[in-house]
């Protein structure tokens, strides 16, 4: 009998890691439709897995996920379909200021860079400092330098809009995704847009 507990002691051990490998990882489907190619992932691929519901008014236009991980963040996911692909992809989360932080990063890894931004009604534009700095011949380090004094100036709205956006290189092309990150101080939702 005294040798019973060390037995079930690794047994629980394993079954405990094993259930949190399984909760710490995206869906196998997330990457499909989450990325930076401009190909539309086929919305054929999605309709009927049974990891992602209907939950739209109508039929086949929009499925939704029960909860499931961007990196290391608790997410929901919606895909807006249209007849043959997925065109929007969609990742709902509450807000909290680190994972605002993270969700940046993680765009960033993921190969968007931030082209824009607005908090209330002021706007930042990424793009246009850029060009100017290069025709002014001043590096991008003053860019940055502006962009977080932006960010961290008091503003008076906790609405926050950033444009992400595939950047310039050979292989991409204007038909390149874009992403749309979303916080109103309660929720976050990113929004990868193929159209």
């Amino acid at each position: 009998m005294r040798t019973l507990p060390v037995l079930i002691l690794p047994l629980l051990l394993a079954l405990n890691t094993l259930s949190f490998s399984v909760k710490a990882s995206e869906s196998w489907w997330l990457r499909t439709v989450f990325n930076t190619s401009s190909v539309q992932p086929s919305s054929q691929n999605y309709i009927n897995d049974i990891d992602l519901m209907d939950c739209g008014e109508v039929e086949g236009a929009l499925l939704c996920s029960d909860q499931t991980k961007y990196y290391d963040l608790d997410v929901y996911v919606e895909l807006e379909l249209d007849e043959s692909s997925v065109e929007v992809v969609r990742l709902n989360l509450p807000y909290s200021n680190l994972s605002h932080t993270k969700l940046q990063a993680y765009l960033r890894q993921d190969g968007f860079a931030l082209s824009s931004i607005r908090i209330g009604k002021d706007e930042f534009d990424v793009v246009t400092q850029l060009e100017q700095a290069k025709r002014e011949g001043v590096g991008y380090d003053k860019v940055d330098k502006k962009l977080v004094e932006f960010i961290n100036a008091p503003h008076h709205s906790s609405d926050q809009v950033s444009l992400w956006n595939v950047p310039s290189s050979s292989s991409a092309s204007s038909s390149s995704p874009w992403v749309q990150l979303h916080s109103d101080g309660d929720n976050l939702t990113v929004e990868l847009n193929r159209f």
